[in-house]
């Protein structure tokens, strides 16, 4: 089944969130201090930011299973006036667990090596809620390595059984991602989770429900303006980040009812929450692009435009709504992560000391 159910006048419940009050502590200026997931690195001239994790590397054909756990290599030679390669190796105390290990139940990204968007948010679910202490111990077992510096950045828990890790703004286009687990050995979870991925360009489409027209931004530049259609009263599409996460060049969308239910197949349909939102063309549509929501709740295109975003799109590219009156819920998707703000974010870190 897919589309979205007409939302009551009450709206979404959200989630409770567990917050935990926790210092950051930050190493001399020689190494970068992860702790708990958040790094402040070494600030790079080309970036004038904080590098994310344990490591800053210029280039993104890097391979990351070549870099060594720890020491200081050599500069690689490089002439495009970026910082050295380094690696630093965090100073933790040796991790210590005496209860189970947490049971993994999802990875995100689950595709290792694969191309995602700027948008891709690592997720870890468990089958069970984690202990607080646990989470601490979780954190500082897992090692964010990045081929370019990404900001400020940090693990949270955004409930009691899910991990994620972000930067505070997108990731930079073109970086490559890796995490090291030390989850195993230390009985912390059930297995090391194998996330390794690539982040391609930048890609982002933000529209306004205002508005009816949808911003593509390729590296910066705006390339294409599309008109759209979005989710009429009580059928309202959800405002906030989201990103994609799974595409059909052609898609069977149910909504039994028992109001105004229906059945139809939809051409270049990208998944945009777990709930039913899509990206897709509408060519029943066309007359109201542009001037009107009228949809049960997806963003409706033109036929040319949902071929060519269909034909354009990676996994993890944000499309952006807003003015539509309701909010995405943190929990659609791990895009919708976004939307937390970075103080709430920080705070549901449980390993900040």
């Amino acid at each position: 089944m897919a589309g979205k159910h007409a939302r009551s006048d009450a709206g979404t419940t959200g989630v409770v969130l567990r917050l935990a009050g926790v210092i950051a502590g930050i190493t001399g200026l020689a190494a970068v201090a992860l702790v708990g997931g958040v790094a402040f690195g070494l600030n790079s001239s080309w970036v004038g930011s904080t590098a994310i994790a344990s490591i800053a590397t210029p280039s993104p054909e890097v391979d990351l299973d070549e870099i060594p756990a720890a020491a200081v290599v050599q500069p690689i030679v490089d002439n495009r006036g970026a910082e050295p390669h380094r690696v630093y190796s965090p100073d933790i105390n040796p991790l210590k667990w005496s209860g189970d290990p947490a049971a993994i139940s999802t990875v995100y990204p689950e595709r290792v090596k694969g191309l995602y968007g700027v948008g891709a948010v690592i997720r870890i679910e468990f089958a069970y809620a984690v202990p607080d202490k646990q989470k601490v111990l979780l954190e500082q077992a897992a090692t964010v390595i990045t081929s370019k510096p990404s900001g400020i950045a940090a693990w949270s828990w955004p409930n009691d059984t899910t991990m994620a890790y972000r930067p505070k703004e997108f990731w930079p286009a073109y970086t490559d991602v890796k995490v090291d687990f030390e989850w195993k050995k230390n009985k912390l979870a059930t297995y090391d989770p194998a996330v390794k991925f690539r982040i391609g360009r930048s890609m982002t489409v933000t529209m306004s429900a205002n508005k009816l027209v949808g911003k593509v931004k390729r590296d910066g530049l705006t390339i294409r303006k599309v008109p759209v259609s979005l989710g009429k009263p009580t059928w309202e599409t959800a405002s906030g980040v989201k990103t994609v996460m799974e595409r059909y060049a052609m898609k069977r969308m149910v909504n039994p009812g028992p109001r105004e239910p229906y059945d139809v197949n939809v051409p270049f349909a990208l998944r945009l929450t777990p709930s039913g939102e899509y990206i897709h063309a509408a060519p029943w549509n066309t007359y109201n692009l542009g001037i009107a929501s009228t949809s049960h709740g997806c963003t409706n295109l033109s036929m040319e435009d949902g071929e060519w975003f269909f034909n354009n799109a990676l996994e993890g590219d944000p499309v952006i709504t807003t003015d539509t009156g309701v909010e995405l819920d943190w929990y659609e998707g791990p895009g919708a992560m976004w939307n937390i703000d970075w103080a709430d974010w920080t705070k549901r870190s449980f390993a900040l000391a």
